[in-house]
């Protein structure tokens, strides 16, 4: 990653051009009140994100826990309703996904990655401490759902496997919402295990759920 230029909007904010190694633009930052917090931002991101794949920096990581289950947000809800997310920092996040996902039930989906250590870690263990569930485990509000969008909005650095299942997930609330829309209600079970028992109006969703997944 390189910075290609750092220049003041028709607004008077100021923003950074990303730009790949091999000259290919990556994105515009979000906006800064002067030159030189873009400019701080810039050298610090940059050096984040060239040293994120070899494990060279913390990394606080916000991963989505995702069970089968999962109707889906109520209506009117924000899109994550119902829904964990773990708030940790790592120098190798995918081993840490992997480490966690052995013990987890659900798909885990890491939705956003940043900058920061443990004093990092530990703001926002204050900041989202009246969601605090287990451990590093908070509810998905409004606010803490909006707060992993915007993390992910400004730096941008995700998984590409991971950029796709969280796109898979919008399109899987999406489709709940119009499940709902047609039956007039949330389904009583969704995704059940074959050996649960079933009862009222059962959801298979073929799709999204381990049923369609192989696990060879």
């Amino acid at each position: 990653m390189r910075i290609d230029r750092i220049y003041q909007c028709e607004h008077g904010k100021y923003v950074v051009d990303v730009y790949l190694d091999n000259g290919e633009f990556y994105f515009t930052s979000h906006h800064f009140e002067t030159k030189k917090e873009a400019e701080l931002w810039a050298e610090s991101w940059c050096y984040w994100a060239n040293n994120l794949i070899d494990g060279g920096v913390d990394t606080v990581y916000y991963i989505l826990q995702v069970p089968d289950t999962w109707p889906g947000p109520p209506i009117g809800a924000n899109p994550y309703s119902g829904l964990f997310v773990k708030i940790g920092r790592s120098k190798n996040v995918l081993q840490r996904l992997q480490n966690l996902q052995t013990g987890t039930y659900g798909e885990l989906i890491i939705h956003a990655l940043e900058p920061g250590g443990s004093e990092r870690e530990s703001e926002l263990h204050r900041q989202f401490s009246s969601l605090r569930r287990h451990g590093e485990w908070f509810a998905c509000s409004t606010e803490l759902t909006n707060h992993i969008y915007s993390t992910w909005y400004k730096n941008k650095m995700l998984p590409p496997e991971h950029q796709y299942e969280v796109l898979k997930l919008a399109h899987r609330i999406q489709d709940y919402k119009q499940i709902r829309q047609i039956l007039g209600h949330t389904p009583d079970t969704v995704n059940p295990a074959l050996d649960d028992e079933w009862h009222g109006t059962t959801m298979i969703d073929l799709v999204y759920s381990s049923l369609a997944k192989n696990e060879k």
